[in-house]
């Protein structure tokens, strides 16, 4: 279910997250980091560690993806579903699918409520329950059939969740899977705000370096 912002919760964010660490944003506000970097968006914020996209090249897709992004900005749930799904089923930039991908679970969420996520996708399906904070029943969806040791994205997707837990070593451990299956994930957590506090992490620096 989408988090229903309180009016002293956008008041805390306004005042102070230019000092504060989107991870620990969420904790306060019992949330997840997509949650919060959403919210932050709106309000034209920034957290101490919010991170600018890696700029991708110019292309159809691209522009599909900016305005799905804007239509979620402004609460369009549908009209950005519908252009993170186009640019997930037509684009060919590895990097520009994961993102629509991820901000496309965000548009689903908030366009289906209380709704469970169709399950035909169940990557799809462990971002929904991910980005609702269900983290148990993503790590179920990604440990079947051994996808999170098989698929880049749901290594990817079970590091992340390890990072939101401070479980860091855990994290390091599925990131380092992650880029042996797909090296674009180096990148993709480089500019990923989730992976802050393993970025911030001296022992796990050489899966940040070329």
């Amino acid at each position: 279910m989408a988090k229903r912002w309180k009016k002293e919760e956008l008041t805390y964010l306004k005042r102070y997250a230019k000092d504060r660490r989107v991870a620990d944003l969420a904790r306060r506000f019992k949330t997840d980091a997509a949650a919060v970097q959403l919210k932050l968006r709106e309000l034209d914020l920034e957290a101490v560690d919010s991170v600018e996209p890696a700029p991708l090249e110019g292309s159809h897709q691209l522009g599909l993806f900016e305005r799905a992004l804007r239509a979620l900005h402004s609460s369009k749930w549908s009209q950005a579903a519908d252009g993170f799904q186009r640019v997930v089923r037509e684009g060919d930039q590895p990097d520009l699918i994961n993102r629509a991908r991820r901000y496309l679970a965000i548009a689903e969420e908030r366009l289906e409520g209380d709704h469970e996520v169709e399950a035909d996708d169940p990557y799809l399906q462990a971002v929904y329950e991910r980005n609702k904070g269900n983290f148990d029943a993503a790590l179920t969806i990604a440990r079947a059939g051994g996808r999170r040791s098989k698929d880049a994205r749901f290594a990817y997707l079970v590091a992340s969740i390890h990072v939101a837990r401070g479980e860091l070593d855990a994290a390091a451990n599925y990131l380092r899977t992650a880029i042996d299956l797909e090296p674009m994930s180096r990148v993709h957590a480089l500019n990923d705000a989730d992976f802050a506090d393993l970025r911030a992490a001296a022992e796990h620096a050489d899966l940040f370096s070329h």
